[in-house]
């Protein structure tokens, strides 16, 4: 099924819709939802690693969830969409933080060019029930200091643990690129939220 999104000039204003190809042939500029999940018993991260048939950076390490938000849709229905589609997660607004929007840098490789405003939320739960579509392998956990250092520190590689506990080491090349994300919206978060446990430094 084709995506239709909303397309908005340089002020995000809306002018018009487009297909999900269009926009990233062109690099038009269009909103997207990001959702983060933290495991707060744990103080860990989920992330997911994407299917090997994705077209975009397949097996690559990415958010928990993520997605356009179609035309005439609200960011919240979209994200509570994606929850469900992509990896089973059937929630409600309440339970879904809104950290606010974030307008991450343009990226642009060959045959793909990004241009968006990302709509980001934040679930906080201990025992995250997944139900994972087609689109994604498996999920696995970050602690929150090992992916500050990735982020932040530019460390190459970082432990990441599968669901049934077994632990991997990710080469920082392997994960998407969501420049900036985790330290504007993420960090200063989960720094009110608990600063004795997120009292990394920058």
């Amino acid at each position: 099924m084709r995506e239709i999104l909303d397309i908005y000039n340089e002020d995000w204003q809306c002018i018009g819709t487009a297909s999900r190809e269009e926009v990233h042939e062109h690099g038009l500029l269009h909103r997207v939802v990001h959702c983060w999940i933290l495991q707060e018993n744990q103080s860990v991260l989920w992330f997911q690693q994407r299917a090997h048939t994705k077209k975009d950076f397949p097996d690559c390490f990415d958010l928990p969830c993520g997605g356009h938000v179609d035309a005439g849709e609200t960011p919240m229905q979209a994200m509570l969409r994606e929850l469900r589609e992509e990896i089973g997660l059937h929630v409600t607004g309440n339970d879904l933080i809104s950290l606010g929007e974030y307008r991450a840098p343009d990226f642009r490789i060959p045959g793909y060019y990004d241009r968006e405003m990302s709509h980001v939320f934040m679930i906080c739960t201990d025992a995250p029930a997944f139900s994972l579509g087609d689109e994604v392998q498996r999920m696995v956990r970050v602690s929150v200091d090992h992916f500050y250092q990735m982020e932040v520190k530019q460390r190459e590689r970082i432990p990441v643990q599968t669901e049934n506990g077994k632990q991997v080491l990710v080469d920082r090349e392997r994960w998407c690129c969501h420049d900036g994300e985790f330290q504007a919206m993420v960090l200063p978060y989960l720094r009110q939220k608990n600063p004795e446990i997120f009292s990394v430094e920058d």
